[in-house]
């Protein structure tokens, strides 16, 4: 929340704890803290403290929430986030996705209660926006409609945001209107292949349109990793680059658009598959194939894309920095952001096998419309801003990089498009996030991928084939 190169993931928690009223909020927060150092330190006597912690914090907010003034509080939604965040960081079993979608249920109803006026104060939109998030994803997962107090709460918000921001609310809209769309794909008010084909591509082609250029701090940059003998000097990068953003939110947000496409793309692929293949009409078939091909290649990338933005949560390689030329890509740079200088990497050369179960790394598969083809380095200057070079503060380890990540990547590893070779490596990152921040979630979708099992339920059985995993 308040410092090192991850700075500003939930910063809308720190006057809010500083409030000494807000007992439940600081039970709360006391609850995930001591949580995730005794999953770390496998302590029974801390995790029995933060059993005790969150039994106060969730007295004080059920309490709260009984009083049509409190619970429209900042303090006691953010309690209400922490309270989840606390059964992430402690679940034990698979039900996980039942229980967070219980809890987004809740959340949902809160929000909608709080209405436009938790908006206009600075903590309120940050809950907001986090929440929004959540709740359209597992509208998704549950394929159910969005309410109209979400979409006209995500249309109000620009309202109070900087115009660089506005990009949060665009990206908002469209996902509450593909949550919709499967709904409708669910219940059948969608049923024409034609119609269903045609939707998706508009949608995703307003997802791209949206973000095409994307405006400072929310773009990121592709560092190249050299590669000897075919192998990523760096085991714990997947392909041959890395993403670096500006933020964990930025990250988020990417990560959210990717997670978007990959389904739409998906639901064209199998709604082609679910047509009569016996056509007489030749040209007709070979458009199909075409188009499905394309949104192989597409989602595949977009796989790649999400597993890219990993090492920038995970600490990649910061004990062993050695110093090396790195080029980069700044091709979600908008012309006028000059800070973004280029740069000469320092970049631990590792010599540990960060994943045992990957035997190779593909390379991009397809060109994606967000990179170009030119990089360039030139040697380190004081000079250069924070973010235009690569110091081992910007691969520190947080417990936030892991919870804004587990998501993206159980998608990425579910999305039927991922080899065996990089569902090994995602759970490895899971195994990572799990016992090196203490967030018992990431082993529980790691428990998942090893036993081969799939937790998606967004694709209706009647529009195609279920996903192989």
């Amino acid at each position: 929340m308040a410092g090192g190169p991850h700075a500003g993931h939930m910063s809308y928690l720190l006057p809010l704890i500083q409030n000494p009223q807000n007992a439940a909020v600081n039970a709360a927060l006391n609850a995930v803290g001591l949580a995730a150092l005794s999953n770390i330190r496998m302590s029974p006597q801390m995790m029995l403290k933060a059993r005790r912690e969150y039994t106060t914090a969730l007295s004080q907010t059920n309490y709260a929430l009984k009083d049509p003034v409190m619970s429209k509080q900042d303090d006691i939604l953010a309690a209400v986030v922490l309270l989840g965040m606390f059964e992430v960081v402690t679940c034990t079993d698979d039900s996980f996705i039942d229980r967070w979608m219980k809890h987004m249920e809740g959340a949902a109803k809160l929000i909608e209660f709080r209405g436009p006026d938790q908006l206009s104060r600075q903590e309120g939109l940050d809950l907001f926006t986090q929440l929004r998030a959540q709740i359209s994803t597992s509208n998704i997962y549950r394929e159910e409609y969005s309410s109209a107090s979400l979409i006209e709460l995500t249309e109000l918000a620009k309202q109070y945001r900087n115009t660089n921001d506005h990009v949060l609310d665009n990206l908002g809209l469209i996902v509450i209107r593909l949550s919709n769309f499967c709904a409708a794909l669910k219940d059948a008010t969608i049923t024409d292949p034609s119609e269903v084909i045609r939707t998706a591509l508009t949608l995703d082609a307003e997802l791209m349109a949206t973000f095409i250029n994307v405006p400072f701090p929310w773009n990121y940059k592709s560092i190249e990793v050299p590669m000897v003998d075919g192998e990523s000097i760096l085991p714990m990068v997947w392909g041959s680059s890395y993403h670096v953003y500006h933020s964990i939110a930025a990250s988020s947000m990417w990560n959210n658009y990717r997670s978007s496409r990959i389904l739409i793309h998906e639901l064209i692929i199998d709604t082609v598959a679910g047509l009569d293949s016996s056509t007489t009409d030749q040209a007709s078939y070979i458009q199909r194939q075409h188009l499905a091909n394309q949104s192989r290649q597409i989602a595949r990338q977009l796989v790649e894309d999400i597993c890219a933005s990993a090492p920038f949560h995970l600490g990649a390689g910061a004990e062993d920095m050695d110093e090396i030329a790195v080029p980069y890509s700044e091709s979600t740079t908008p012309p006028n952001c000059s800070d973004w200088s280029h740069v000469h990497e320092k970049t631990s050369v590792a010599s540990k096998q960060w994943s045992r179960g990957r035997e190779q790394r593909p390379s991009s598969l397809v060109s994606s419309p967000f990179r170009d083809s030119s990089f360039s380095t030139i040697s380190n200057s004081p000079n250069q801003s924070s973010f235009g070079t690569m110091s081992k503060d910007l691969f520190k380890i947080t417990g936030a990089g892991g919870l804004t990540l587990v998501w993206p990547l159980l998608i990425a590893a579910n999305s039927g498009l991922a080899s065996p070779e990089l569902r090994n490596w995602i759970t490895a990152c899971f195994d990572k996030i799990g016992h090196s921040m203490g967030i018992n979630q990431a082993l529980a979708m790691g428990k998942l991928l090893r036993n081969g099992s799939g937790s998606r339920a967004w694709l209706t059985p009647e529009l195609g084939s279920p996903i192989s995993v």
